[in-house]
């Protein structure tokens, strides 16, 4: 083979990526198809996600300020009843009405001592489990986007240039006509970084975002759990 001639060759040929791209076949054209499903995906959930968490941010802050004040002047069956039909579908909402519920359930059985604060603690949990999950919702698939992209576009780069010079001869002809494969074989890779890259800064951000609700959620939880203990639960002896 005559290599001295490759860089002529090369030149010598269109090299647009986007062309290239367009001209793809067999295996490499399954890559790119993948990962273009892949990156619009990742566009989708980022964005869908995004939005979400913006709004329950906005609510949840909204929720905190108005149940410090009305817990205030009142008890958290109160709070509770005036600010669950408001927010229904906010999380703090729902541990709320998760502890009074077994709050509910143990005062239907007798007294309700200090002793039985691990109960209702455990029905906060229970009820944060579910919670947490549909918080993190769609992280995963950003997590695997931004992990696999990159390897599946190479996948496509290795099984396109093995094709390729599979039909190289040492004749220059050939390998001008070799060439404009080896370029759609290197565009899949620069397509599984295009993927990866925003799946990553996306699934970095709203992480943020969702550890920061979490906390939230947390400090919820044994703010309720404290105002429990204070106005509903009568000391042990």
């Amino acid at each position: 083979m005559n290599w001295t001639a490759l860089p002529i060759v090369i030149a010598q040929v269109e090299m647009d990526p986007l062309s290239a791209a367009l001209q793809s076949r067999g295996m490499v054209l399954v890559v790119l198809l993948v990962l273009v499903a892949m990156s619009v995906a990742t566009w989708v959930v980022a964005g869908s996600r995004l939005h979400a968490l913006r709004l329950l941010k906005q609510e949840s802050t909204a929720f905190r300020s108005q149940f410090a004040e009305l817990i205030k002047h009142s008890d958290l069956h109160v709070a509770a009843d005036q600010l669950g039909k408001k927010y229904v579908a906010l999380p703090h909402v729902r541990l709320l009405a998760a502890a009074l519920k077994e709050l509910h359930q143990l005062e239907q059985a007798g007294p309700v001592s200090t002793d039985d604060l691990d109960t209702i603690e455990r029905a906060l949990r229970r009820t944060a489990e579910p919670l947490v999950e549909d918080l993190e919702s769609g992280l995963q698939l950003l997590a695997s986007v931004a992990s696999s992209g990159p390897f599946i576009g190479l996948f496509g780069t290795v099984w396109g240039i093995m094709g390729a010079f599979g039909g190289i001869s040492d004749s220059g002809s050939m390998l001008q006509t070799v060439a404009p494969h080896i370029a759609q074989a290197l565009v899949a890779t620069a397509v599984g970084l295009l993927a990866a890259i925003p799946a990553s800064m996306a699934y970095n951000y709203l992480g943020r975002q969702v550890r920061m609700l979490i906390t939230d959620l947390d400090g919820f939880g044994l703010e309720v759990l404290s105002l429990v203990r204070r106005k509903h639960l009568r000391p042990r002896g």
